[in-house]
């Protein structure tokens, strides 16, 4: 997957992996990815994170950005943080509301398909 920044209509990102997370209410990036495509991360939206930083909370912040997923492109809110574990985590909003993934565990090794949703 790759990011821009919506607000400055930047060139998207190298790619890099992030975790499918539905227990995850929203998406999450490492600050790093948010100040190389021109965001001022700590001027967002605050929140903190717990679970999946390091320590036990986190400060977060919100930003709109634009996901590429394969050749589908959404714009989201996502959340910039110093303190993940992991580059990304793709949750219920801005990901999950926008695709259907379908988990196979049949195979060896396991997959799972993406299928972005419709929109009327």
């Amino acid at each position: 997957m790759r990011l821009s920044n919506s607000a400055k209509h930047s060139p998207p990102t190298s790619l890099f992996e992030a975790f499918v997370d539905s227990g995850s209410p929203y998406c999450y990036f490492y600050a790093s990815i948010g100040k190389a495509i021109g965001i001022k991360v700590e001027s967002g939206i605050k929140d903190s994170l717990g679970g999946i930083v390091k320590g036990s909370l986190s400060d977060v912040f919100f930003h709109d950005v634009t996901l590429y997923v394969g050749a589908d492109i959404v714009k989201i809110k996502a959340a910039f943080s110093d303190g993940l574990s992991v580059a990304g985590i793709l949750g219920r909003t801005g990901f999950f509301d926008h695709f259907i993934v379908t988990f196979d565990h049949s195979g060896i090794p396991p997959c799972f398909d993406i299928q972005r949703i419709g929109r009327a």
